[in-house]
């Protein structure tokens, strides 16, 4: 069983969990969007569409690694304040077909530089291995970080991939977001590599990115 250390962290009385609806497109985005808006900037935006009219348009699609189907939300008094996904290599294999058709079906004539830079991006933001499960695109409400809500999402995620024994999860976090760094730290998470960058044009970057990975023991949040 994976447990996240525990931590001192105040409960909030009215918090819920679901899986996203795509009429959740823009209540849920945002919070993807946020997750890395300088890497999904240079991957998705050109001078006609930026990065969230993509994620809008395959959020509402099925399949892909941004869809909705491949995410939860995070509900406090029944409002959505965060986001975040979580995914295994085998549903991971199924993304470059959905994603691929959906950027291709999207961006037209333009989709070929899309394709490019999505793929050299993969190379820093990795898809899980085998006996790997990702935790990703993790967001919540800038008024409301720092409140142990990020936690309590991220342990839920872990309940829901049903992770076997030999399984690891692993996440990828920007050098420039070091709270987040240092949060999954507190977590129990720890680097495992350091993956370098030097990718930017016009309207984003990726930035150097932590592979952190965890196997130990997560801990059961009573949300009744």
């Amino acid at each position: 069983m994976h447990v996240i250390k525990e931590l001192d962290i105040p409960m909030k009385e009215h918090v819920a969990f679901r899986k996203c609806v795509p009429e959740d497109v823009q209540d849920v985005v945002p919070l993807i969007y946020s997750s890395g808006p300088a890497a999904f900037s240079f991957v998705f935006t050109n001078k006609t569409k930026s990065a969230t009219d993509f994620l809008e348009y395959a959020f509402r699609q099925k399949g892909g690694e941004f869809s909705y189907d491949n995410h939860y939300v995070l509900l406090l008094d029944d409002q959505i304040v965060g986001a975040g996904s979580v995914f295994d290599s085998k549903r991971a294999k199924g993304f470059a077909t959905s994603d691929g058709f959906n950027i291709i079906k999207f961006y037209g004539l333009q989709s070929l530089a899309v394709l490019r830079n999505g793929l050299r991006t993969e190379k820093v933001i990795q898809i899980p291995k085998t006996n790997e499960i990702s935790i990703a695109h993790l967001g919540i409400k800038p008024e409301l970080r720092g409140q142990g809500l990020g936690t309590q999402l991220i342990d839920f995620l872990m309940k829901e991939s049903h992770a076997g024994q030999d399984e690891v999860f692993v996440l990828d976090v920007s050098e420039e977001n070091p709270k987040a760094k240092s949060l999954y730290e507190k977590l129990g998470f720890k680097v495992t590599k350091v993956e370098e960058s030097t990718m930017k044009n016009y309207y984003g970057h990726v930035a150097n990115h932590f592979r952190m990975a965890f196997n130990g023991k997560r801990i059961r949040y009573d949300l009744s």
